[in-house]
């Protein structure tokens, strides 16, 4: 599956953003760590990330995008970016680690969603998306990362996100692992390119996507009957034929209505 990976520099960016940190923000401080060197701060909100992440920054605004605080930290001899999103809700700032993780080596129990590799650690937690990144890739960055990243999560008092009313009756540990959200084009792209055709010129949704080794389940939340209505059209589906029940298409597709506008799907393999 592809994933994408943003490019970093781990030198200290001369591109500098002095803007005012969000209120309530959960950002690590020479407070928190007093033997660490921090450089200043970048703050980015809205439009602005382009200038941070300029072949990035449309996937997070698909998902919705609030602000973004880049702090590069020195610490035990390894250097440190560290990346905080917030987005708009728990959903969106899931939906950017589940397209954005890739080989977790661990998930250090912090929160419910982690994925520790060589050179990345990554958190969501509450509306808020983490990534620490170094450029080593030692058993000492391993647990600097670590440090940094449990001051963090450790800041963020938000409820994390509940996905198990997109994918009843599936263990929660199998959608921590293996499920991705998507709420457009670039959030198929990224999660599961070989899907793009079926979310075809459809708007205004979000789906929760698991893929098994003998079938892939969609979850998948119209956001009014509009849309709803051009899913069904493209799928050329009889809207009156699907229900709770379920409805097995000439294609081998088993679509259930779990609620208005919110269809669960198996595709199998």
């Amino acid at each position: 599956m592809y994933r994408r990976i943003i490019p970093f520099l781990l030198g200290f960016s001369t591109t500098i953003c002095y803007c005012q940190v969000p209120e309530g923000f959960p950002l690590i401080t020479k407070d928190d760590l007093p033997d660490a060197i921090f450089s200043a701060t970048r703050t980015f909100t809205g439009t602005s990330l382009f200038g941070y992440i300029n072949g990035g920054a449309e996937l997070y605004l698909e998902y919705g995008f609030s602000a973004a605080t880049v702090t590069e930290i020195s610490l035990m001899g390894g250097k440190y970016k560290t990346e905080i999103y917030k987005m708009s809700d728990p959903e969106a700032a899931f939906g950017i680690f589940s397209v954005s993780k890739y080989r977790c080596l661990s998930m250090p129990p912090l929160t419910d969603f982690t994925c520790q590799t060589r050179y990345q650690f990554q958190i969501c937690k509450g509306r808020y998306y983490v990534s620490i990144i170094n450029g080593t890739g030692t058993g000492s960055d391993t647990i600097a990362s670590l440090r940094i990243g449990t001051i963090i999560a450790d800041k963020i008092k938000e409820t994390e996100v509940d996905l198990t009313a997109f994918l009843p009756g599936v263990p929660p540990e199998a959608i921590q692992k293996n499920s991705f959200l998507a709420r457009g084009r670039l959030g198929i792209v990224n999660g599961s390119p070989d899907l793009e055709d079926y979310f075809k010129e459809v708007t205004g949704y979000t789906a929760v996507i698991l893929k098994g080794d003998d079938k892939t389940s969609l979850s998948i939340k119209l956001h009014d009957t509009g849309s709803f209505k051009d899913f069904i059209e493209l799928h050329n589906w009889n809207q009156k034929d699907i229900s709770s029940d379920g409805l097995m298409t000439s294609a081998g597709e088993l679509v259930k209505r779990l609620s208005d506008n919110h269809l669960y799907i198996e595709i199998l393999k």
